[in-house]
This record gives C-alpha cells, sequence and structure tokens, in this order.
C-alpha cells in the first residue's frame, strides 16, 4: 500500500472495516447498483441504506420481510426529470424500463437486487441481461405520479412476492419470485382511465392460511364510495362490495384501504370519511360485519400491519395527532403516537400523506407518518413513544412504509430531493453488513464544498459528529506539516470515525492515502484524535466508514495555513 501519510487514532487498533467503491454490474445475474459495503458493527441503532438511486424511484413504497427476516420493498419508478442542457444518467443493463412497478431486495451479504414485477417495453430491449424477478414487460404501460396511487406488497414463505398497485385504469396485481418469472393481473377495472389519482385509493394486501393473496381497497363513485375485498382463489378473482357508502362532495377522496387477517378471518380496515369514522369489516359466516374503530376522524393515510393475533392501524386523526388502533379478540384500543401535521383533505393520490404501523412479537409499536415541512416521523413504544431520527435525509423524506422481523424493523420511504428509495433497519445490528449505494454517482460535499473548502487559508481541524451528520463538511491542514483531527462524537452508542481519502473516486484501502486505526472507535458521546504526517498541498476527501453515505466531506491541505 502506498501511503503518503497514515492517521493514528489516540485509541487501540482496529481492523479497517470498509469495502469501497461503486460498481455497476451488467450481467445476467447482476444486482444494479451496488456500492460501499459496510460493517456497522454491534448495538441497538437505526442504519439507513439507499436501496435504489437511479432516476425517480421509490415513490409509494411498501414493505414486508420473508422468512428469513429480509425485507421486499415494492415502489413506483419514473423516469427522471433531465433539464435541457444535461445528459440523462444511462441506465445499466439489466436495469429496470422505467416507468415501472420496481421491487428490491437485500440478501444475507447486504446486497441490493433491483428489479420489476410490470415495466415499460423500450424501443430497443437488451438482449442476454434479464431485469431481475422476471417483470412483465408492457408496450406504453400506462404509469405516471400524477394516475398512480400507491403500491402494496407481500411475502409468502416460500418467497413468492405477492403486489398491488393503482393504476389509471384500475387495480392491478403482480406476483414472482427471485430467478423466476412475474405474472400480472387486474383485479379491479374503473370503466374508464382517470387523469388525478384519487377515485381508486391505495390498495392494501395479505395472504389468508393457504397462501392466497387478498387485495382491498377503496372506489369513490357518482352515487358514493365501494369499499373492496377482492380474493384470488387459483387463477379467478373473487371481488366482493364488503360497504357501500352514499355520496358525500364535501368529502375527500378516499384514502388507503388495509386488510389483515385475524384467527383466519379478513379484515379490511378503511375511513369511512361520511360518518368521520374509521371502520373494520370482517367476513364472519359469508357476511361482512361493520365495527366502528374510532369516531370522529377521517381515518386519511391510513396503513394496517398484523402482528401474531393482533391487527394494527394507523391514521392521521385530523385533530394534529397520528392514532394507532389495536384490533384483537376485544374492543379495539386506540393508543395517541405523536403529534402530526393534518393532512391536506383535497391532497389525492401520491401527494396524499401516509401513516405507517408495524410492531414486533414483543408488542413494541412502531409508527411513521408525513409529517409537514418535517418529513416523515418515526417513533416507538408500547405506553409512551420516543422518536427516532432518521438523519440528514429526514427533512426531505415521504410516504414512510414499515413491516418487522425478529431481527429488526424495516422503514422505507421516499426521498424528494434526489427522488431516491431509501431504507433503513432498526434494531441490535450485530455484525449488520449492508451494501449501500451512494444517493447520486457524484457524491455531496455539503454546503461548504470542493468549491470553497481551503480558500480562506484558516486551519480547521474539528469536526462534530451528530445525528449522522459532519459538522463541518470543510476541513483544512496546512501543506507538509503534521497535524491532528478532534472528532466530537454525539451519537449516543454509535461510533463514527474519520478516514482520509485522496478522492472520492478512491475509497478502497489500497487507494486510501489516509485511514483511521482505532480498535475500536468508541461509541459516543466520545472525543477522538487522529494523528497524521505531513500531507502535500492539495484536495481530499474525507468521511466516516460507518456512515460514508451521510457523513463526509472535503479535505483541502493548504500550502501557508494558519
Amino acid at each position: 500500500m502506498n501511503l503518503v501519510g497514515s492517521i493514528r487514532a489516540d485509541v487501540s487498533k482496529r481492523p479497517f472495516a470498509l469495502v469501497a467503491g461503486l460498481a455497476i454490474l451488467a450481467a445476467a445475474c447482476s444486482n444494479v447498483p451496488t456500492a460501499s459495503t459496510i460493517d456497522y458493527g454491534t448495538g441497538n441503532r437505526f442504519v439507513v441504506t439507499v436501496a435504489d438511486t437511479l432516476d425517480n424511484v421509490g415513490l409509494a413504497s411498501s414493505v414486508a420481510v420473508d422468512g428469513n427476516g429480509l425485507p421486499f420493498v415494492s415502489y413506483f419508478g419514473f423516469p427522471g426529470a433531465v433539464k435541457a442542457s444535461a445528459i440523462p444518467v444511462p441506465r445499466p443493463i439489466g436495469t429496470p424500463f422505467l416507468p415501472g412497478v420496481l421491487l428490491a431486495t437485500v440478501d444475507a451479504q447486504g446486497v441490493w437486487t433491483q428489479g420489476a414485477i410490470e415495466q415499460n417495453k423500450p424501443v430497443v430491449v437488451p438482449n442476454g441481461a434479464p431485469v431481475p424477478f422476471g417483470p412483465v414487460t408492457t408496450e406504453n404501460f400506462s404509469l405516471s405520479q400524477d394516475d398512480s396511487n400507491g403500491t402494496a406488497v407481500a411475502v409468502a414463505s416460500d418467497g413468492t412476492v405477492h403486489a398491488a398497485w393503482t393504476t389509471a385504469n384500475g387495480v392491478s396485481y403482480g406476483t414472482t419470485k427471485a430467478g423466476g418469472s412475474a405474472t400480472v393481473t387486474q383485479v379491479y377495472s374503473y370503466g374508464t382511465a382517470v387523469s388525478l389519482a384519487g377515485p381508486m385509493s391505495a390498495p392494501g394486501i395479505a395472504l389468508d392460511a393457504n397462501g392466497n393473496p387478498w387485495v382491498a381497497f377503496t372506489v369513490l363513485g357518482p352515487l358514493g364510495f365501494e369499499v373492496h375485498a377482492a380474493s384470488l382463489q387459483g387463477s379467478k378473482w373473487t371481488d366482493q362490495i364488503v360497504v357501500n357508502g352514499p355520496a358525500c362532495t364535501s368529502c375527500p377522496e378516499p384514502g388507503p384501504t388495509g386488510i389483515g387477517f385475524l384467527h383466519g378471518n379478513p379484515v379490511v380496515v378503511f375511513g369511512d370519511s361520511a360518518n368521520h369514522e374509521v371502520d373494520a369489516a370482517t367476513l364472519q359466516g359469508g357476511n361482512w360485519v361493520v365495527d366502528p374503530v374510532e369516531t370522529k376522524t377521517d381515518g386519511l393515510g391510513l396503513s394496517v400491519a398484523t402482528v401474531g393475533n393482533t391487527l394494527y392501524a394507523s391514521y392521521y386523526t385530523g385533530h394534529g395527532t397520528v392514532d394507532v388502533a389495536k384490533l384483537d379478540d376485544h374492543a379495539p384500543t386506540i393508543q395517541e403516537v405523536g403529534n402530526a401535521t393534518n393532512p391536506d383533505p383535497d391532497a389525492t393520490g401520491n401527494d396524499a400523506p401516509r401513516t405507517a404501523v408495524t410492531a414486533k412479537s414483543d408488542g413494541t409499536v412502531y409508527a411513521a407518518w408525513d409529517n409537514g415541512d418535517s418529513g416523515v416521523t418515526f417513533v416507538s413504544g408500547t405506553q409512551s413513544f420516543a422518536p427516532i431520527p432518521l438523519g440528514p435525509s429526514a427533512a426531505t423524506s415521504a410516504h414512510p412504509a414499515l413491516a418487522a422481523s425478529d431481527s429488526g424493523v424495516y422503514l422505507s420511504w421516499y426521498d424528494t430531493a434526489n427522488q431516491d428509495l431509501f431504507v433503513g433497519v432498526q434494531g441490535d445490528v450485530q455484525n449488520l453488513i449492508v451494501a449501500n449505494p451512494q444517493p447520486s454517482f457524484v457524491p455531496s460535499f455539503g454546503p461548504s464544498g470542493n468549491a470553497t473548502c481551503g480558500k480562506t487559508g484558516k486551519i480547521l481541524l474539528s469536526v462534530v459528529a451528530q445525528s449522522l451528520t459532519f459538522q463541518p463538511t470543510c476541513m483544512v491542514a496546512a501543506a507538509d506539516k503534521p497535524f491532528t483531527i478532534t472528532m466530537d462524537n454525539k451519537d449516543s452508542g454509535t461510533q463514527h470515525d474519520v478516514s482520509l481519502y485522496p478522492s472520492a473516486d478512491k475509497l478502497t484501502p489500497n487507494d486510501a492515502l489516509l485511514y483511521s486505526l482505532g480498535d475500536p472507535n468508541p461509541p459516543g458521546p466520545s472525543t477522538v484524535t487522529y494523528k497524521s504526517d505531513a500531507l502535500p498541498a492539495g484536495t481530499y476527501y474525507f468521511q466516516c466508514d460507518y456512515h460514508p453515505t451521510t457523513m463526509n466531506g472535503t479535505f483541502a491541505v493548504v500550502t501557508g495555513a494558519k
């Protein structure tokens, strides 16, 4: 290894924990794109990864876990907007064709695979590079942000993925599995294409004891609204109208509709805006029995999850809070889980705010919701609820979805600024290793950036690590003189380090100019110093090897800096 200098932490040595470098694989078995493989160490924490980043991807996500506790995320993908003077980023061979209903998962080694269930047919279809999950390729696929309305996903015990989504024509269903080919059918036809989403709600999906999918959704027509529950037996869909509601000219268009199973019976949960209540309809002896869950609320942004013998439903109350209802053998119990910006009742389709809910087998409830300009709020608790910080992308996060396994809780969301799909896991990340794509192919250096860092000639060698970010994102050292970096780690229970590289493009140990050798870097709150030999003048790159996508910046070595 050719090192110009070395950094020594004033703690004992540790192995270098990062294997990095962007890799775009263009082969039949490709997992595109992959990037830094990050060892997050151990301990209970929230770890964020970028699961998909090419073009405009991640809107209306839904997440489910398989029998091994690994997540599958369904979401919409659209071509990214390109400025007139810009050149679009080419999509590597083996990635889905857009627009599409996309599907991503991560394996036990932390490598993300991005594929699709249904995708648009391009002018030229490459040979010899199939898209993962064998999507159905549809010519002139009718899918856009304005006339689509949510995805829903469930995973069977044999790894078969079941998904539902709403488009301009109705509600569709698709199924596939790793290494297989997808099939797509229409569950419900609205009868005419709609130009703006809203008359058909975002769907919910659940599997019965035999593994058969059930899809729930609400349709608003001139005569009122209809709540549907459609089930697939063999190759035939049976669509049942659960509830008919009266016309309501002042009511908001239907919010998401959820479905789950309690003691083998399907339960459909929906917001009844005409009567201002959240209701649950249970199939009993061939009849749907409707019971109120909570009154004096329209139940907008509703989400449903079934854990054991309990069904959980989250929704906006319209009174500045989010509630979670628990349904089991007794009367529903309601918990307020946090304050929320009241959703705009006129927002429809993918523009409408969402909530999300799940729980672990020990009864701990996890909830998330769109919270106005502050982005997604994520909380957990039993009797009282505490926030879980999302990190730097929180302010631009939207459309949360949740799923839980014994190994952790997965939260997916859409980054509205970069139009990326984010997935975070909350849990004891014992030896968790995750392949973490960068949000873009050009690393962001933050507000201080590559252009201005070091221009003042003032030495700056102290950095604060807090909320998975570095402040500042520019550090400055004098050329040809030894220096010491001080890191103040304010993230309680979380490890950070400062690793210095020649550039953002040279991140592997063999390319590294400098890297930290602490064993280990102690979790916060802590203060660590790193001592280095002299470096020649130039512009370098620094990052935290534990959290490189959110903690990085420019390191300027300046002649005459004081």
